[in-house]
């Protein structure tokens, strides 16, 4: 637990004592495949920090369709909003691959935050950072075609979850070509159109297990 904790962007820096004393009021729990860590409307009761597993944070509009906001990796925190009232969860967060995850209740977690103000300046620039991601997310639905809105969509999870291996990029997790699409907001249909284009061109490959991209460079010229 200690190490997972130490590799977590909030607590990186924190020395031993300080790791110790956050483990102290941290549990692990297991969750299966597609199963739910909560659900949108949920009591707020903990912050979850990934060890190992896939989560999907989305949220289900009036009409039945699926947005979906992030895919969180180990050492990734969420939620990233609502830390310090009494909300309910603001979305739906659903594990895609077997997870185990370490949790803080929330009253712990706003302790710790008023015990170690440089925390909540970190957790305050995390914030700012998701909501200015989501800004230029949605700038991007308004200003770009489909096209441009998938290849940003691959780049940002190459950079935020692949790994280098073999000269490119592995995404190395069960995405469906519907997540993607609920992610850029188009349909499957177009997701597979792009999909074999970019492998015609020889630029990535794409299985059940994941998504290999053989040139992230020219992928992001590809738009």
């Amino acid at each position: 637990m200690k190490n997972i904790l130490k590799r977590t962007s909030l607590f990186l820096g924190l020395d031993d004592e300080e790791i110790e004393e956050i483990e102290k009021i941290t549990r692990r729990k297991r969750f299966g495949q597609r199963s739910f860590v909560f659900m949108e409307g949920d009591e707020r009761e903990a912050v979850f920090f990934i060890e190992s597993g896939v989560v999907k944070t989305h949220k289900i509009d009036e009409d039945g369709n699926e947005q979906v906001f992030s895919l969180l990796q180990s050492g990734d925190m969420f939620p990233h909003v609502g830390f310090f009232d009494q909300s309910p969860y603001p979305a739906n967060a659903r594990v895609l691959q077997d997870a185990e995850l370490l949790m803080i209740r929330i009253e712990d977690f706003n302790q710790l935050m008023i015990e170690k103000p440089h925390l909540a300046i970190k957790v305050m620039k995390m914030m700012g950072k998701k909501i200015l991601q989501l800004q230029e997310r949605v700038q991007s639905l308004i200003s770009q075609d489909v096209r441009h809105r998938f290849i940003q969509a691959i780049t940002r999870l190459a950079y935020e979850n692949g790994k280098k291996r073999d000269g490119g990029v592995a995404i190395d997790f069960p995405i469906t070509n519907q997540d993607l699409a609920n992610m850029v907001g188009t349909s499957r249909e177009s997701i597979n159109r792009l999909l074999n284009e970019l492998k015609r061109d020889q630029i990535l490959k794409s299985d059940r297990n994941g998504i290999f991209i053989y040139d992230l460079a020219k992928l992001q010229h590809s738009e």
